[in-house]
């Protein structure tokens, strides 16, 4: 039986843990070849020895740094061949209002959650151009949509991506390639986790976090793994410039 992804060259960033990690054990069951671009180069070997150098392959990766990014893709293409798939999934909390952030790390997180995906389009999306199309995908968030106490750089980063996106689906006219973005909730990942102990109280942090979610708990990797398969998949392919919303019903209402 043929997987929804054969034949298929991925680039998945932010691949080592969480929702990345489960993406890319997903794929690679789908049949795609993936390369993981991260910064956890021991994390990054443990997944090539579970899963096998001939489906996946690792690039210690600086998303911040566009010569890193570049670097990634230009591996890819000499690993695998050309990508025709791109899943940006590197991402950074900060946890402070305006008045706390200092100048460095408000730029750290742009950097982080917006430059990062716009590096990886750059150099990415001529090789699916040539290919004759692909599938783009980037995370976003559920605060790229509403906004959060003490998150201010991370929902200013997050915005950007979700119109970003549509951006670069407009752009992408014509060429074959569809560009969509994932805004996912509260997803149990390391991310989450160190958001949560930032707070100060990480019990009451979880428990006001799933207070508002209509499904009632907090998410898992692998249903944002589903539905990055859904867009990058044929399944989606009369879908473009879109925010796909896997948030457990939390932006649906106003929580009371």
């Amino acid at each position: 039986m043929s997987g929804r992804l054969d034949g298929k060259v991925a680039i998945i960033t932010g691949g080592t843990s969480g929702i990345g990690e489960a993406a890319v054990h997903r794929f690679v069951a789908e049949g795609a070849r993936v390369v993981v671009g991260a910064r956890g180069e021991a994390a990054g070997q443990r997944q090539v020895d579970e899963i096998g150098s001939g489906s996946m392959a690792f690039l210690p990766t600086d998303m911040t740094d566009p010569e890193s990014v570049r670097e990634l893709v230009g591996y890819t293409v000499e690993r695998f061949g050309a990508p025709s798939i791109l899943y940006s999934n590197a991402g950074e909390y900060l946890h402070a209002t305006a008045t706390e952030t200092d100048a460095g790390s408000w730029q750290h997180i742009l950097d982080v959650n917006l430059s990062g995906p716009f590096y990886l389009v750059k150099y990415g999306l001529p090789h699916l151009i040539d290919a004759g199309g692909g599938s783009i995908i980037l995370t976003a968030s559920e605060l790229g949509l509403v906004g959060s106490r003490a998150s201010v750089a991370y929902c200013a980063a997050k915005g950007g991506v979700v119109n970003m996106t549509r951006a670069l689906a407009v752009d992408c006219k014509g060429t074959g390639v569809r560009v969509n973005c994932l805004a996912p909730g509260p997803i149990d990942t390391p991310l989450l986790r160190r958001g949560f102990a930032a707070s100060g109280d990480a019990e009451a942090a979880w428990d006001r976090q799933t207070k508002p979610l209509l499904i009632e708990r907090i998410g898992r990797p692998d249903e944002i793994a589903e539905a990055a398969l859904f867009l990058a998949s044929e399944a989606s392919s009369y879908v473009s410039g879109a925010v796909l919303v896997v948030d457990g019903g939390a932006t649906a209402w106003y929580g009371f």
